[in-house]
């Protein structure tokens, strides 16, 4: 939900449909409509209010005079302007000198809209969201990003006691239904294909709970559906997921459309999973790159996953020279743990709780979660040596 309230000023009928799409699909609360700023401005005296917004459409240059009014009036109370430049170009300037915080060009834009959005949410403290959206990617078919992906979610949901929302991108062709042995009653490709109808409600229903902690929303798994992604379908989606919960894990998916670097803008943190071949490492680096020059803000971790550690070409050291990178994460191959979760349709957790792999996953959950990493495990056989060594001097 974006956490200001809005009033709509002045917004005629050639404004109000693409506004109230844009303010849908962002999951913005209309408080209430007004023909003018005096009609609005005795219920906004009435009812003030620290989390509200107001949006003016200005369709002249009269109206600059109501614009300064209802902002001296309403002071820290942001207000969005929609301006026609075709009307009158110098409205936009006159706009900003009269206290508008954010000018919009009208036709809107989406992105633009959006942005204008996004800004004023955290100009005025109010941050977009407080989710935090975790995306991993493999760089490579095979490096087992979907496995990751999975108990990495059941580790962040387990250690924070909270339920943690994992989602895939391959919506048309999903793999975590049959993943974790699931049937939910609808997908991600049948929300989005009726996306205009779409409820937070529906979504809610579209989650399935596979553990206390793991709540799993999932793309198609009858088949493959043909289904063309669109930046808003995509968009209104999230923003009904990111609203169950507030940690949201995303498989990604290899097909990496402009669609799906679009949408690492939204990601906090980034994972990128590769496998310790040369291949998946060339795969891997050229990634990174392709990262930086995008200049993504997204906190990065590389995980390179079925690990076999005493490989001196590729051990942890090297693989850090070659990547250019301080930290490389492991995870250690264990391919009968894998495959006994995987046969089970559970998570590691569940089936193999003293797994090498899952104490790697652990690790990564608690790094990307911000927690201090858990102390070594004393081995049982180290104990029992070391209680016969303690046992033998105790009796001399």
């Amino acid at each position: 939900m974006y956490p200001l309230k809005t009033l709509l000023i002045g917004c005629t009928d050639n404004a109000l449909g693409d506004l109230r799409r844009e303010l849908i699909n962002l999951s913005v609360a209309i408080e209430g409509e007004y023909l003018d700023a005096s009609s609005c401005l005795p219920y906004a005296l009435a009812n003030p209010a620290d989390k509200r917004l107001l949006i003016f459409c200005l369709n002249s240059a009269a109206e600059i005079v109501q614009l300064e009014r209802l902002n001296e009036a309403v002071v820290g109370q942001p207000i969005v302007a929609l301006v026609d430049p075709a009307n009158d170009p110098s409205l936009m300037v006159r706009a900003m000198r009269a206290g508008a915080a954010q000018v919009v060009r009208l036709p809107l834009q989406t992105d633009d809209f959006r942005a204008a959005m996004n800004r004023i949410a955290i100009q005025f403290g109010h941050p977009l969201n407080q989710s935090r959206v975790i995306t991993v990617l493999g760089a490579t078919e095979g490096s087992g990003s979907t496995s990751i992906a999975v108990n990495l979610a059941s580790e962040i949901g387990h250690l924070r006691n909270a339920p943690c929302i994992l989602a895939e991108q391959a919506v048309a062709f999903g793999r975590l239904a049959n993943y974790l042995d699931i049937a939910p009653q609808e997908t991600e490709c049948d929300l989005i294909k009726d996306i205009d109808h779409v409820d937070l409600e529906r979504v809610r229903r579209a989650i399935t709970k596979v553990e206390d902690n793991l709540h799993v929303l999932t793309g198609s798994y009858h088949g493959i559906v043909p289904l063309e992604l669109t930046q808003d379908s995509v968009y209104k989606l999230h923003n009904y997921v990111i609203q169950l919960g507030d940690v949201l894990v995303l498989d990604g998916r290899y097909v990496y459309e402009e669609i799906d670097f679009d949408f690492l803008t939204l990601t906090q943190q980034l994972v990128l999973v590769a496998t310790p071949t040369v291949p998946s490492l060339y795969a891997l680096r050229s990634f990174l790159d392709l990262v930086a020059q995008r200049e993504y803000l997204a906190q990065q971790y590389v995980v390179i996953n079925q690990f076999l550690p005493g490989v001196k070409q590729l051990s942890i050291r090297s693989i850090e020279e070659v990547l250019h990178i301080p930290k490389v994460f492991t995870v250690a191959a264990d391919w009968a743990s894998f495959r006994a979760a995987e046969n089970s349709g559970q998570t590691l957790r569940k089936t193999a709780p003293r797994s090498r792999s899952l104490a790697d996953i652990t690790a990564l959950a608690r790094a990307i979660l911000g927690m201090p990493a858990e102390p070594p495990r004393v081995g049982w056989s180290f104990l029992k040596s070391w209680n016969r060594v303690a046992h033998a001097f105790s009796e001399k």
